[in-house]
């Protein structure tokens, strides 16, 4: 049995910090493992919460230090180092539980795998839309565009050769009209990358065509 729609109970934590906290971590739980059996969601949300608690005591001790103005007082008493210790042996047993460590694999290696078939099939399912591969003919970049029964191979619009690239975007940014950051943001890479491309790709002395077409054109002021 699964629940799309379960959300993170953030009962007993202080403040929105802590609530944002652990409600991301949550998240960040369920895409990188794909659970989705809700009793799994339940222990999922008592070791967050447990987790949450043990980054609170450590802040906590952080406090206190810096408020110690002597070195005759202890920085950890006996008595929080045990509720870090249990808090901690109990974060271990949830994870065990839940399968995030490997000796999960294991103990149970028929669950392991069904376990890991259902998580490849959630994550197909969710990334099913297209593929980037190398074109086994020409070694370049093609993008398979999904149709109702089969792919289409066409293209790829931001592949030359093997390198992530758009000479639109270069363009549009050479004429001044587009910056590096949005290059950037689009390509999903580093301003760096784009002073790479550039580099790569006007620069040389053999991309005569992308100067011409360039200097064809106003740049904007």
């Amino acid at each position: 049995m699964t629940d799309n729609n379960y959300k993170f109970d953030s009962t007993g934590l202080a403040g929105a910090g802590e609530k944002r906290q652990g409600s991301s971590l949550f998240n960040s739980y369920i895409d990188k493992y794909h659970i989705q059996n809700v009793s799994d969601l339940h222990l999922l949300n008592e070791l967050v919460f447990r987790e949450i608690i043990q980054i609170r005591t450590k802040k906590n001790l952080e406090k206190y230090k810096k408020s110690v103005t002597t070195e005759d007082n202890p920085i950890i008493s006996s008595s929080t180092m045990r509720l870090l210790d249990d808090n901690l042996a109990k974060i271990i047993e949830l994870k065990k539980e839940l399968g995030l460590l490997q000796e999960k694999a294991g103990n149970d290696a028929f669950q392991y795998i069904t376990e890991l078939k259902s998580k490849f099939a959630k994550w197909r399912e969710e990334n099913q839309g297209s593929r980037s591969l190398v074109c086994p003919h020409c070694s370049k970049m093609i993008l398979l565009k999904i149709k109702t029964t089969e792919y289409d191979g066409i293209k790829h619009p931001y592949f030359k050769d093997k390198i992530l690239f758009s000479k639109t975007l270069l363009k549009l940014h050479l004429q001044n009209k587009i910056t590096k950051n949005d290059i950037a943001e689009v390509l999903g890479v580093s301003e760096y990358y784009v002073d790479w491309l550039i580099s790569k790709w006007y620069e040389r002395p053999d991309t005569e065509d992308l100067k011409k077409e360039l200097d064809n054109e106003p740049k904007d002021n």
